[in-house]
């Protein structure tokens, strides 16, 4: 068994005491952190809806042109490493060509496929508008050391939250808010119900799932040449 297997395996030993401690409220006895990921996906649920992809919803982040015309919705998972992937090699580019240039309006959606990317998700929102981007940037951008190379991902979790200015006493509250663990619950099940969100990253370009993942793509997607 590898050094990264290993150490993932731990991490879940350690993962069941988190979602005892952190996750379950009095109301929520009966019920598991991952029972309740795993129902947001399913396809059978009738999420009542008006509008595409592109429409606001609550819990959206956005980043660029808000009234520009051309729009993206990337749909991630903290401890997806396809998506540690395209915000390392892709998202860039699209930062500096697309976003800064005012040229699209970007949203980013929660998508966590597993306890952990939902307490990372938690814990960006908790953190503020004005840090949730960068907590989420760091997330991705570290996902090996605070997932992968720590002994207990958790650690990794609060050493973020830190950085964010959140205190382990303000990340307790944050990951036993029911509210904001359902509407990131809610927004997930419309993403599979609605707009066939079955995995992540999931990227829409003017509305339209790609499949293909890389820069030259979006741009042909979205009928821009680059300056």
């Amino acid at each position: 068994m590898g050094k990264k297997n290993i150490i993932l395996l731990v991490g879940l030993i350690v993962l069941g005491l988190i979602i005892v401690i952190f996750f379950l409220s009095p109301s929520q006895q009966s019920s598991d952190l991952s029972d309740n990921i795993n129902s947001s996906r399913d396809l059978s649920t009738n999420v009542s809806f008006t509008g595409n992809v592109s429409a606001e919803i609550p819990g959206d982040h956005l980043l660029g042109s808000y009234n520009s015309e051309n729009t993206i919705v990337e749909y991630a998972s903290l401890t997806c490493p396809h998506c540690a992937i395209f915000h390392g090699e892709v998202f860039p580019k699209i930062k500096s060509e697309l976003i800064d240039k005012g040229k699209v309006k970007y949203i980013f959606r929660d998508f966590p496929i597993d306890p952990l990317a939902m307490a990372g998700s938690m814990i960006a929102h908790c953190s503020g508008d004005s840090k949730y981007f960068g907590v989420i940037d760091v997330l991705l951008k570290t996902q090996d050391e605070w997932l992968f190379d720590n002994e207990n991902p958790y650690n990794g979790l609060l050493k973020v939250a830190r950085l964010a200015g959140l205190s382990e006493e303000n990340v307790k509250v944050c990951l036993s808010d029911n509210e904001l663990f359902s509407m990131i619950e809610g927004n997930q099940k419309l993403a599979s119900s609605r707009f066939g969100v079955n995995g992540t990253p999931a990227i829409f370009v003017n509305n339209k799932k790609i499949s293909s993942l890389d820069f030259d793509t979006i741009m042909a997607e979205l009928g821009i040449t680059a300056d």
